[in-house]
């Protein structure tokens, strides 16, 4: 139980907090500003100079692409407008095989090799092999999980973009955040059960009775690796509700933000 809690508290802080986008931790990383100091001031136009005309309209940047907020746990709606399947593939081929898809299970895999089940036998436990097969076994598990929700999403037309609380209110965001984990949308904006996140868990958890070593391939472990996939959900919603706040104190603590970087290729690739 001990192993249990501390890989869902260091699998949901690393795959949540160290996934959102630089775009997103841009954004967070300064308090919201007045709408005055958010308006840049137009200079006066000038008598037919098509040069100065120019110069009052402000450049804006390019909206960021819906769904590329979190690149890693999960896509975070941006906006009502429902995904179309070619949005929803690309959310999942990010957070699949993006660079923090592959980087994160190397953390899980450490975590497993330092502090294995007394049962494991050593081929699991000891030496360079032993992180070989546990960040192989946490790569397929993210894969299955992730491949089984898209897949549902796109049969049933579900969303399960995780949206913000627009409440202020810390113990109504937190309900909002862990019903998340059970309800999300359909394609068309009515709250649902969470047929995706069902769907995935199961196949997260299930999928390592084809490889995993005996006395861990039967139902007690995938059940408990099924509920660890929900606790993982629980602690990502928590994490994206109040990732705002959470940035604010770690920049007021002069402390750094946990972030994995992303090459600029791949948010060109993501942004296309």
């Amino acid at each position: 139980m001990k192993t249990l809690l501390t890989q869902l508290s260091l699998l949901g802080l690393m795959s949540a907090g160290c996934a959102l986008s630089a775009q997103d931790q841009a954004n967070l990383k300064t308090p919201a500003a007045s709408v005055d100091e958010q308006t840049p001031p137009v200079p006066p136009a000038s008598d037919g100079d098509p040069q100065s005309e120019q110069t009052q309209t402000p450049a804006t940047s390019a909206p960021p692409v819906p769904g590329f907020a979190n690149p890693l746990s999960g896509p975070l709606a941006g906006s009502p407008t429902p995904q179309s399947l070619s949005e929803k593939f690309m959310d999942y081929a990010v957070v699949t095989m993006g660079p923090r898809a592959l980087l994160t299970p190397a953390f899980t895999a450490a975590i497993w090799t330092l502090d294995p089940p007394k049962a494991y036998p050593r081929a699991w436990r000891v030496g360079a092999d032993a992180f070989g097969r546990n960040y192989e076994n946490a790569l397929a598990s993210r894969s299955a999980m992730e491949t089984g929700r898209f897949l549902t999403s796109a049969v049933l037309h579900e969303d399960f973009r995780y949206r913000p609380s627009t409440s202020r209110n810390p113990i109504v965001r937190s309900f909002h955040a862990l019903g998340y984990t059970f309800l999300d949308k359909s394609d068309s904006g009515h709250t649902r059960i969470a047929f995706a996140n069902f769907v995935g868990a199961g196949a997260g958890g299930f999928v390592g009775d084809l490889y995993l070593p005996s006395g861990f391939n039967n139902l007690t472990h995938a059940e408990t690796r099924i509920a660890t996939a929900f606790g993982g959900f629980a602690v990502q919603n928590l994490l994206r509700e109040f990732a705002p706040e959470l940035i604010k104190l770690t920049h007021k603590l002069h402390l750094p933000f946990p972030r994995i970087p992303v090459p600029e290729w791949w948010v060109a690739l993501a942004n296309r």
